[in-house]
């Protein structure tokens, strides 16, 4: 069985050590073309500082990021985004499949042009704990329309016709407090709940 595995990772051309870890695994989702959801860790593994995030406010793990598609943060265009580095290819992509999906004046209308930030040193609302913004894993979309407190079906982002919109975003792994607890509809983050 272990020889097997190490003509699979031969053939994939990652170490062929026989162990099927992640570097194998992503190889062969590469090779099959199979986009893996990745699995993030919670919002206790990030805060313990022990996560694959490392710690919050660590201004060499933020990149900045250009939106494919025209963003407005309070009327005035988005010249960036500033997320965690390891984040960052998966917003793009997720930004992409959105702008693909709905064009220009759909993304309008919704409000899905209507960024209202990512990384931001700072405790939760509504509480002591740090936000993901903290570490840059969190993005808020259209805030005024969908206040911390604001419950389906008042909240825009929980309407029908932004499904599209969060199933794009949880392919690629990220989590909805709306779609999860119905609050903070403004707000994905890559780190699961708990």
């Amino acid at each position: 069985m272990k020889q097997d595995i190490k003509l699979i990772q031969q053939k994939l051309g990652v170490t062929a050590d026989g162990i099927i870890g992640s570097r194998t695994v992503e190889a062969l989702c590469r090779a099959l073309g199979v986009n893996r959801v990745p699995q993030w860790p919670t919002q206790s593994e990030v805060r313990s500082g022990r996560s694959v995030f490392g710690s919050p406010g660590c201004e060499a793990s933020l990149v900045s990021i250009l939106p494919p598609y025209p963003l407005l943060y309070e009327g005035k265009p988005v010249r960036s985004l500033r997320v965690h580095k390891l984040i960052a290819p998966h917003v793009l992509a997720a930004l992409r499949e959105v702008s693909a999906h709905y064009g220009q004046d759909e993304l309008h209308r919704l409000g899905l042009d209507r960024y209202s930030g990512s990384y931001n040193y700072r405790s939760t609302s509504g509480g002591k704990a740090l936000s993901m913004h903290a570490w840059g894993i969190a993005l808020d979309f259209a805030a005024e329309q969908n206040s911390y407190s604001l419950r389906a079906p008042r909240a825009s982002l929980s309407h029908p016709d932004c499904t599209a919109w969060w199933q794009i975003w949880e392919a690629h792994g990220a989590t909805s407090l709306g779609r999860e607890r119905d609050y903070d509809w403004m707000h994905l983050q890559f780190a699961r709940l708990g």
